[in-house]
């Protein structure tokens, strides 16, 4: 089964990914070279609030993306990959009702929205926020919380909320050591203990430390807990997510 990445910024002039298609088109080659079929760009839904880019335009721009990678598989003999959409939304106490409004995304149209923690503190309104989303019949997909210091200080938090029903994505740049020490060792700590169930590559370009590629963390991913269980998270469960079922 293919890989499927979740979680990108790959469209161009949205957000803080690429300026142009001419950029976006290499990021998309790049990772149907290493093994992606599938990609789901995930613009930061702030950055288009303020520059008052309608949810819609996701849409719109991914369009013109899968044309140009359609007409270059053909031309080139490029493996064929295809751009889905979302939004990757940061947690703040609106965005049950961004959510209700139709201003922000979920991922391709199912129950299953990508949610950003900050960095540095969590805010004391998260685990409410979270439950308020649970209760409106969507499943938080938490994203990178392994590079985040309280995550990292207290993973019974974490546990609590994967209890309750969070899914929970690790950034593959984390597991490859591209964010430091503190987020690979606790990566890799949060697969070991079976509170991951997505990897994705957060790619912004076409370079480290976001780049398209999968395969070096899916090689760190299997030497933990086997290739067998890796496929799971690079593959089986994303594909779930994009079916609209739970991991």
């Amino acid at each position: 089964m293919p890989r499927i990445d979740i979680h990108t910024h790959i469209l161009p002039g949205l957000d803080d990914g690429p300026l142009t298609l001419d950029q976006s088109i290499p990021m998309a080659h790049t990772a149907a070279q290493d093994g992606t079929t599938t990609i789901v760009a995930t613009p930061h839904s702030r950055d288009m609030e303020i520059e008052q880019s309608p949810p819609e335009k996701v849409n719109e721009v991914a369009d013109l993306l899968n044309n140009s990678l359609r007409n270059d598989s053909t031309e080139e003999n490029i493996p064929g990959i295809k751009i889905l959409t979302g939004t990757c939304n940061h947690l703040t106490t609106s965005l049950p009702e961004l959510i209700e409004s139709g201003k922000a995304n979920t991922l391709n149209r199912t129950r299953f929205l990508l949610v950003e923690p900050p960095f540095g503190r969590l805010p004391n309104y998260m685990e409410d926020v979270l439950g308020r989303l649970l209760t409106q019949h969507l499943v938080p997909v938490l994203a990178h919380p392994e590079r985040n210091i309280e995550f990292q200080r207290k993973p019974k938090r974490l546990q609590q909320l994967v209890e309750e029903g969070t899914v929970v994505q690790i950034a593959s740049g984390s597991l490859t050591g591209q964010f430091g020490d503190e987020a690979k060792k606790t990566a890799e700590q949060f697969i070991l203990h079976g509170m991951a169930h997505v990897v994705a590559s957060e790619m912004h370009a076409n370079k480290p430390p976001r780049s398209p590629i999968l395969s070096d963390s899916f090689s760190v991913v299997a030497k933990l807990i086997g290739e067998k269980s890796s496929i799971d998270l690079f593959e089986t469960n994303p594909k779930m997510l994009l079916e609209g079922r739970l991991p």
